[in-house]
């Protein structure tokens, strides 16, 4: 079978023959053995302002295979053309395994149920069928408003698409495909002036929102309007009052949040990261095996979970790379630590759940532990009233810079805009408002939680080789008692 262009493994009788042949190719040499066959298109669009657009259309195809023989994994991965390159995936695969007898302790998985099923992300609306028209026009019109202000001195717009066939199975009988669609947008706005320069960003910050659906979740994020509104803010900042420093009660905004959740919760609570098993990107963590039931990981208000089985999200699916069918798990349970994000290898050293959260960059990579889509339950209340709460202080939002140490413990974050709040109302806008803290201390302090959640994806990067994961996290808005604020 040879693939010809985009859509050729759709089918997925076509793609099941694809993968049968590699694992008969394993059957009874192997305690374990899975494959993956992953086909890709992405499309990137962005436009400076100023400038041409820049169109890119990428497409990958291709197998990995992962063997456990003797307790010592091997992996192997080829670009596929045809029946003949899942055959040698296999068999490279379990030589480098034979190989490798002996060079460390062995790997005992926990026992495997077979589980087969079908997912697709639901769409409305094809974002690969929209035209080139409609696509630069919404750009162009976005930059437009963002440059209003003549202070606006940069401005970059963008969406973005994704969509994957991802087919599995593995020597326990499990046969998997999912088929996989994302869409994003971003807009960046800089402005300078009073020896000053600003940025304002919408609706995630850096990189965008990205949300498993189609182009209707690009519609709904109205990106002209919302392009003039931080066109307009960015240059208000260049003239707003400097936050001050010290310390303040500070209720910080969802998509503040949903970045504190995934530094100093989802990356912490990675078993990898507790078991030592990776420390590239800051490190391990300052979460123990042994804390698991007990931690006192923050205050009551604070319920973290993970849940792949929210549809729509960036970091949702049926089934993680290793097979293991989705499911809802505490990670966080009012404040104590009851779980964590785990793969099959993990979870067998150390007995701790599996809670499915093996995830790789497409077939050339081998699954490692990535958050999936990891949230703070929400509590009761609008934004007003959590500010009437708060009394005096401070509200912040959209992340302008970030900082955490190697164990996930001491961190220092800046955001993009924060506002005066007395007598429980929002005052002046103030700039280059930061705070930092202890990770357990500062979730300790958390007062309470609103009901506004947010959901915002996110691009995770981690391993060595270094790969992407794309996970997503929701927040509401947060009361925090005694934050440190700005430079000590």
């Amino acid at each position: 079978m040879s693939a010809h262009g985009w859509g050729s493994l759709a089918d997925d009788a076509t793609a099941r023959a694809l993968v049968e042949v590699a694992l008969e190719e394993l059957d009874g040499r192997a305690e374990h053995a899975d494959v993956r066959l992953v086909e890709a298109e992405e499309l990137r669009v962005y436009r400076q302002l100023g400038a041409d657009v820049d169109e890119r259309l990428e497409h990958s195809l291709g197998i990995g295979v992962r063997v456990l023989v003797d307790g010592v994994w091997g992996f192997a991965a080829r670009p596929l053309a045809d029946g003949a390159d899942a055959v040698a995936a296999a068999r490279r695969a379990h030589a480098l395994a034979v190989a490798a007898k002996g060079t460390s302790a062995p790997v005992r998985l926990p026992v495997l149920e077979p589980s087969s099923g079908r997912y697709e992300t639901v769409v409305a609306r094809d974002p690969f069928a929209v035209s080139e028209e409609v696509r630069q026009a919404l750009l162009s019109d976005a930059l437009d408003a963002a440059a209003a202000p003549r202070e606006v001195v940069s401005a970059q717009a963008g969406v973005n698409a994704k969509r994957q066939h991802r087919h599995f199975g593995n020597l326990a009988g499990s046969r998997q495909h999912q088929h996989f669609l994302e869409s994003g947008v971003l807009v960046l706005v800089m402005a300078a002036g009073h020896g000053d320069v600003q940025r304002r960003s919408y609706p995630n910050s850096f990189h965008g929102d990205t949300g498993a659906a189609g182009w209707e979740f690009v519609e709904a994020r109205d990106l002209v309007a919302n392009a003039a509104r931080v066109g307009e803010e960015a240059v208000a900042l260049l003239t707003a009052p400097v936050a001050p420093s010290g310390t303040a009660d500070v209720v910080l905004g969802g998509q503040q949040m949903s970045l504190q959740i995934h530094e100093s919760a989802g990356h912490a609570l990675e078993l990898d990261r507790m078991l030592g098993d990776e420390a590239n990107f800051a490190g391990t963590s300052f979460i123990g095996v042994g804390d698991i039931g007990s931690l006192r990981y923050g205050s009551p208000a604070v319920t973290i979970t993970s849940d792949p089985t929210v549809p729509g999200t960036r970091g949702s699916f049926a089934y993680d790379d290793e097979g293991t069918p989705a499911r809802r798990s505490t990670l966080i349970d009012r404040g104590v630590v009851r779980n964590t994000l785990s793969t099959l290898d993990s979870a067998g050293r150390t007995g701790a759940a599996l809670t499915g959260a093996a995830r790789s960059d497409g077939w050339a990579y081998t699954p490692v532990c990535f958050a999936t889509h990891v949230y703070l339950e929400p509590g009761e209340g609008t934004l007003d009233e959590l500010c009437e709460r708060l009394g005096d202080g401070y509200y912040a939002e959209d992340n302008r810079s970030w900082s955490i140490d190697e164990r996930r413990l001491n961190f220092q974050f800046g955001t993009e805009v924060a506002y005066e709040v007395r007598g429980g109302r929002r005052g002046r806008l103030l700039k280059n408002f930061s705070y930092g803290g202890v990770t357990p201390a500062f979730w300790g302090s958390v007062e309470a939680v609103a009901d506004d959640l947010r959901i915002f994806g996110y691009p995770c990067g981690k391993g060595e080789p270094k790969q992407w994961s794309f996970l997503s996290h929701g927040a509401p808005s947060t009361l925090v008692r005694g934050v440190r604020v700005g430079v000590a």
